[in-house]
């Protein structure tokens, strides 16, 4: 299979195209052919060397997969091949979404919307599942509070308006409902 390996830290010229064995799902893993991935700013990080203590050399990175499920290890029950699948793999464990297959654990691993395409649904889980566990799971809000959000130009700054907003009642609706 083709990866992006990251060989230094440093300027995007650091990566480098290269065949690798493709991966192989052990107990309770899934192996994902990924269809779309993104770049956010820990990608930047890692690539500038931020955590190089965390992210030995040479290595895959990135942190969003959105794909299809190509084979199950033993042991899986949740998923079979051909379902399509999104998530964030499990950060500094690994290797990363600059691939064009990727395992992860079956229990990080959710089930694409089928209203998403693999483009959408790779441009939202890291920073999604940032923004919820910083709102509903850190801060615990629910439906009837109030949140001010300063800033909330970038990735997870947007996905917490719209949390924001589904927790004051009000949900998203179609253009179409007001022709």
């Amino acid at each position: 299979m083709k990866a992006q390996i990251l060989n230094a830290f440093g300027s995007p010229q650091a990566f480098q195209l290269v065949d690798v064995p493709k991966p192989v799902p052990q107990a309770g893993q899934v192996l994902v052919r990924v269809h779309a991935t993104s770049i956010n700013p820990l990608d930047y990080q890692v690539r500038c060397g931020d955590y190089a203590d965390l992210v030995p050399l040479p290595a895959i990175t990135g942190h969003d997969v959105s794909g299809v499920v190509e084979a199950v290890g033993p042991g899986v029950t949740g998923f079979v091949p051909g379902d399509e699948v999104w998530y964030t793999p499990q950060i500094f464990e690994g290797a990363g979404s600059y691939a064009e297959y990727h395992v992860a654990d079956e229990r990080i691993v959710g089930r694409k919307p089928s209203t998403l395409s693999h483009l959408e649904a790779a441009s939202l889980t890291l920073v999604g599942g940032t923004a919820w566990e910083a709102l509903v799971v850190r801060a615990a809000l629910r439906v009837g509070e109030r949140i001010l959000i300063h800033g909330g130009a970038g990735g997870v700054g947007h996905v917490a308006i719209q949390l924001g907003v589904i927790s004051q009642g009000f949900y998203p609706v179609s253009t179409d409902t007001f022709k």
